[in-house]
């Protein structure tokens, strides 16, 4: 095999053509929830998006106590919630949303 090709599996070559659907990042699986539990040491203190649980931190994207915030019905890593914000997807503290 020519080394700059590379062989794929069965599933990229589905998503490839069009037949898989991505039900993480469907936005229809999203169901509304409220953040609570914030501690306010200041006015920047707020519920962050992570790239990873428990990871580091997507600048600009956070959530306040009282704020709706859409996380996944169903997914989870690690017990962490899977959220979107704006065009984002990350992940967020479960023990600040109810």
């Amino acid at each position: 095999m020519d080394e700059n090709k590379q062989a794929m599996n069965e599933e990229e070559l589905e998503q490839v053509a069009g037949g898989a659907s991505d039900s993480i990042h469907d936005l229809n699986n999203f169901v509304t929830k409220t953040v609570c539990n914030v501690i306010h040491y200041d006015e920047t203190a707020c519920l962050t998006l992570r790239r990873s649980p428990n990871g580091s931190i997507i600048q600009g994207v956070g959530w306040q106590n009282g704020d709706p915030i859409r996380v996944h019905r169903t997914y989870r890593e690690s017990g962490w919630y899977f959220a979107y914000k704006n065009g984002l997807y990350g992940y967020v503290n479960p023990n600040n949303v109810r």
